[in-house]
């Protein structure tokens, strides 16, 4: 099984009332062959679709099947400006569409990293993606203290064989789906390796159910935080003025990590996958301003270019998801009271904070046509890593 990711450039070209009345999508130009994905009920279509893809392409069509509920489900997203990656399955050919996954990080404690996990939940959910939170904070389970939400079962009993993810999942009544954690748990603080290759296996059928997955990993730089992170398909790090070196070190650390998994593979697979690049997104939380964020992302980049990327064909190329400002008596205040930001204040400064950090990862407000840095999946990335040696 392999990967491909719905090519937003491609999709553009295309007359959106074809792709909706023809049961379509154009997925990616790979081999000089157009992949496209279709319904069963598109199978009459072939032709049609065959000739509007070498009009608009150049490239005859490869054809993959995709469940009808899923292929409507992609177009709606689309709609949205979001772009799924899609799980190839070369016998039989399908396609199936697989949420993304990002992770939050911080290198230490107090800068704001669960809040902003929970707020930016709300809001994925908020805009119509359906949205899990896990609180991977292993020991601690800080989703579940901010939340007040302490369900019987936790991913302890998973870890322990004696339940399936999707049985831990919780229903919360600010929009998006939640597995909780573990408080004082040493077992789960300190992980074996077989279990971390379990959880990364089973993440991967979990990833159908849902649009997005939210990693809310624990304070620190710990082995066990970095894998979790470069698992995911994005990470963000979350940081404060008072802790900017902090963040710049959690960056560092993961880009180490990034760079030992990464070595093992071919130079031409490396670039066919852009796993040359580690892209993490900054948030800048508690400044005083908008402009106050944007400058310490800018002095933070500046030192990244400086003093990691001189001498390595591997690259750290973080880029800025956005700042979230200082408001800390609302933020005691709102969640002392068991609510979050986004629904009971949703039209303070605060909330307008965390939809721009929704827009700016769903590429939503993106007003410049600046090239990305190519990314590579998680999901992949940790495939290969588990066919490899023990870490």
């Amino acid at each position: 099984m392999r990967e491909l990711t719905i090519d937003s450039e491609l999709i553009k070209k295309f007359n959106p009332i074809h792709l909706e009345h023809h049961e379509f999508l154009p997925i990616t130009v790979e081999n000089n062959k157009l992949i496209t994905a279709h319904t069963e009920n598109a199978t009459n279509h072939h032709e049609f679709i065959r000739n509007v893809g070498q009009v608009t392409t150049g490239y005859d069509t490869l054809f993959y099947s995709i469940k009808t509920e899923r292929l409507k489900h992609e177009l709606k997203l689309i709609k949205q400006g979001i772009y799924h990656r899609m799980l190839v399955s070369e016998k039989p050919n399908q396609v199936a569409p697989r949420g993304n996954i990002l992770s939050v990080i911080s290198n230490k404690g107090g800068v704001g990293k669960t809040t902003v996990s929970i707020e930016l939940a709300h809001q994925f959910a908020r805009v119509g993606l359906k949205t899990l939170l896990f609180d991977l904070d292993l020991g601690n389970a800080d989703v579940s203290n901010k939340l007040k939400l302490f369900p019987e079962h936790t991913l302890y009993d998973f870890f322990n064989k004696e339940k399936e993810l999707e049985e831990l999942v919780v229903r919360t009544d600010y929009g998006f789906h939640f597995i909780p954690g573990e408080c004082g748990e040493f077992k789960l603080a300190n992980m074996t390796w077989s279990q971390k290759q379990r959880f990364f296996r089973y993440i991967q059928k979990i990833a159908f159910q849902y649009d997005i997955i939210l990693f809310d990993l624990g304070a620190g730089i710990t082995r066990h935080v970095i894998d979790f992170a470069l698992m995911a398909d994005d990470s963000c790090i979350v940081t404060t003025p008072n802790d900017i070196i902090s963040g710049y070190a959690a960056a560092k650390a993961a880009f180490m990590r990034f760079i030992e998994i990464n070595s093992k593979i071919s130079k031409d697979s490396a670039e066919e996958v852009g796993e040359f690049i580690y892209a993490p997104w900054f948030i800048l939380n508690q400044v005083n301003n908008q402009r106050h964020g944007t400058s310490l992302y800018q002095s933070l980049s500046k030192t990244i270019d400086e003093h990691v990327n001189q001498n390595s064909i591997f690259k750290l190329n973080p880029e800025f998801l956005g700042s979230v400002i200082s408001d800390r008596a609302l933020l005691t205040d709102t969640y002392a009271k068991r609510e979050i930001i986004g629904l009971k204040h949703p039209n303070s400064e605060l909330a307008s904070n965390y939809r721009q950090l929704t827009h700016q990862y769903l590429g939503s407000n993106q007003q410049d046509a600046t090239p990305k840095p190519p990314r590579g999946s998680g999901l992949m990335r940790f495939v290969r890593m588990l066919g490899g040696a023990r870490s």
